[in-house]
């Protein structure tokens, strides 16, 4: 395309005049030593070329612009001019070009001689990168021609010829200063807008290797959590086993009564423990290599019955009232009715832990207009702040609401729940206010495919 309707980010003209002045500043050198290569070179020839006076006179006039050309490079070579002094150096270089061109007119008082003011006009618009430095040094330059041609003899005619020479070299060196500082200008943007996506894509670089790292750095510590639950479950259940059967008895009684407590005690705890050590080791299967789940018809009601039942010891231990509200005819849905027990269990086990003794837990079922269920969950509880709702859906979060209760737990519930939904393709939801209660929706639909998911990262 020979257009481009990209649109450009506009840059401080501030560093672009600086830019500017920059690469005139560079200039400087070359342009010098060109003069002094051509003063150079006029030198002796004048002394060949001119009459006197004239030729003792521009002779070491040429001589001496050759040496202060050259000084002027050096200077700008060696870092002793400065950006902010740049058009100073410029106007001795134009002065130097000046000097010679009128000096050369005065004591030749030739009208020819106005064609090396012609030349001044146009190489000072190549040269210059500042509109109102030509202009003044258009004006200086045209004031002494003026000057010096209206005292040449007799040459009207040529007078007005080289008028209008000069002042369509002074067109051509506008036009040649315009061009140049329209390129100029937009090579310093292509550079901003270079440097700008250089450091975008370091940006980014720096990211995806962070992301990359803490990925790694993540999946180490999931297989870690996945190998350590493996390892505890085996001694869990053996410590389950025994107090189970210390508890009934079936070797013989044990002695004292305190012992049957004991073992109570232990059997409790641990199977809290294993609680904690399953939950951890689902949501690490998830995240390391997905859940293949097992789709079948269900009797909702008798799901949701027999998790209020699990439930339900948990929940008159804390002085909660469990209450079921469904009314035929039930959704019928094709689920993993192990996995919805699991989910309706964590779920309910959040609403009894975090609901003071004498409120209440709801589970509400009903269908929805795609044939699938919708499982709410409301509670008199605690609550939780915009904020707080947040943090519960990550892992390893609990809950601090200042009451003098332990909540235990290792923070799991709701991660586990919305990593299980994930794979079982359905919703959830969560409302919450401090002090009034919290309600959870459960969306599920008619039929979930049983095709194994992929891992949520």
């Amino acid at each position: 395309m020979l257009f481009s309707s990209r649109k450009e980010t506009p840059l401080d003209e501030d560093y672009v005049q600086h830019e500017l002045t920059t690469i005139f500043r560079d200039s400087i050198v070359p342009i010098s030593l060109c003069l002094s290569t051509l003063y150079a070179i006029f030198a002796p020839m004048h002394l060949f070329f001119l009459e006197e006076p004239a030729r003792t006179v521009m002779t070491i006039l040429s001589a001496s612009s050759a040496l202060a050309g050259v000084a002027i490079a050096l200077m700008a070579r060696a870092g002793r001019i400065s950006v902010e002094h740049a058009y100073i150096g410029g106007f001795a270089v134009f002065a130097l070009v000046l000097v010679n061109s009128a000096v050369h007119l005065y004591l030749t008082a030739d009208i020819d001689q106005s064609s090396n003011f012609a030349l001044v006009f146009v190489a000072v618009g190549l040269f210059f990168l500042s509109r109102w430095r030509l202009a003044l040094a258009y004006v200086m330059a045209f004031t002494v021609w003026v000057l010096l041609a209206s005292t040449t003899p007799d040459h009207e005619e040529e007078l007005v010829h080289f008028a209008v020479m000069n002042l369509q070299a002074i067109t051509v060196g506008i036009l040649a200063l315009e061009i140049r500082l329209r390129s100029n200008r937009r090579l310093i943007a292509m550079r901003a807008e270079a440097n700008e996506r250089e450091k975008k894509l370091a940006e980014a670089l720096a990211k995806s290797q962070l992301f990359a790292s803490v990925e790694r750095e993540n999946r180490a510590k999931t297989e870690f959590l996945a190998n350590m639950s493996h390892e505890l479950r085996t001694p869990l259940n053996a410590i389950l086993g025994f107090s189970e059967a210390m508890q009934q008895e079936i070797f013989g009684p044990l002695g004292s009564p305190r012992y049957r407590g004991y073992s109570h005690d232990i059997h409790n705890a641990g199977t809290h423990l294993l609680s904690l050590v399953n939950d951890i080791l689902d949501l690490s299967r998830i995240e390391l290599d997905g859940l293949a789940i097992t789709s079948q018809k269900i009797d909702f009601a008798r799901v949701c019955n027999n998790c209020l039942s699990i439930v339900r010891g948990r929940a008159e231990r804390g002085g909660v009232q469990l209450l079921f509200d469904a009314t035929p005819p039930f959704p019928a849905i094709e689920t993993d009715e192990r996995r919805l027990k699991q989910v309706l269990i964590n779920l309910l086990n959040n609403a009894v832990k975090f609901t003071p003794a004498g409120g209440s837990v709801t589970l509400e079922l009903c269908g929805d207009s795609n044939g699938g269920a919708i499982v709410r969950i409301r509670d008199t509880g605690i609550g939780m702040s915009k904020e707080e709702v947040e943090q519960a859906l990550t892992p390893f979060w609990q809950a601090d609401a200042g009451l003098d209760r332990a909540f235990e737990g290792a923070g799991l519930g709701l991660a586990l729940v919305t990593e299980l939904l994930h794979v079982m393709q359905g919703r959830f939801a969560l409302e919450s206010e401090p002090g009034v209660g919290t309600v959870v929706t459960v969306t599920l639909p008619r039929m979930v495919n049983t095709q194994p998911e992929s891992a949520v990262a």
